[in-house]
């Protein structure tokens, strides 16, 4: 009787446990790149990058996606390693930095008073099906506010939109396309602060 009670006892362990599907994680990563530009007019002043602001959806983890007009869900086996409202907003500062048409980029609380500051606000960052799941687009909109810290005016606004179609209908697809899109936004973001910089 003890020897039947030892063999079974494993099985009984088994039989209670259950497996969790894997979660993965995926990071925002444009591997976009930044040629420096000639203009001089920002050399001798610095930028600061203020944390984008957004909606609480973007400060999680947790990664959501919509299908048609009204119905919106959170993937089961995928999200962010980053959330998406600090990633980007780094995206922004590496990209920029790489730009050397400012003294020096910093984060917003930076000390530093001789200068401008750089203000985000995505508005959009998502991944869309339609009601039968057969397609896929992601939309990244970004509002961006350049200001003069001296005297807090705001010197220019853009409004930058991307709607970029996914090739594969997951949520892998729809990462590879938002990164797309916000690579997309970063070179419009590029050549607005080279205007600015004339």
């Amino acid at each position: 009787m003890n020897r039947l009670v030892l063999f079974l006892t494993p099985f009984l362990f088994l039989a209670c446990t259950t497996t969790t599907p894997t979660i993965s994680q995926y990071r925002i990563d444009t591997n976009a790149t930044s040629g420096s530009l000639s203009q001089t007019a920002c050399k001798e002043k610095s930028l600061k990058i203020a944390q984008a602001f957004s909606s609480d959806s973007l400060m999680t983890h947790k990664m959501r996606y919509a299908q048609g007009k009204y119905k919106q869900y959170v993937f089961s086996q995928a999200e962010w390693a980053e959330t998406p409202n600090r990633a980007i907003t780094d995206e922004i500062l590496r990209y920029i930095r790489e730009k050397n048409l400012f003294k020096n980029v910093q984060i917003s609380k930076s000390r530093s008073r001789n200068g401008f500051l750089l203000e985000t606000s995505i508005e959009e960052f998502m991944q869309y099906f339609s009601e039968d799941e057969t397609e896929s687009y992601v939309k990244v909109k970004i509002n961006l506010t350049f200001i003069d810290i001296k005297t807090s005016k705001v010197l220019s606004t853009k409004t930058i939109f991307s709607r970029v179609k996914v090739e594969s209908v997951d949520a892998l697809g729809g990462v590879k396309a938002l990164n797309k899109a916000l690579k997309s936004s970063l070179l419009t973001t590029d050549k607005w602060l080279g205007e600015l910089c004339q």
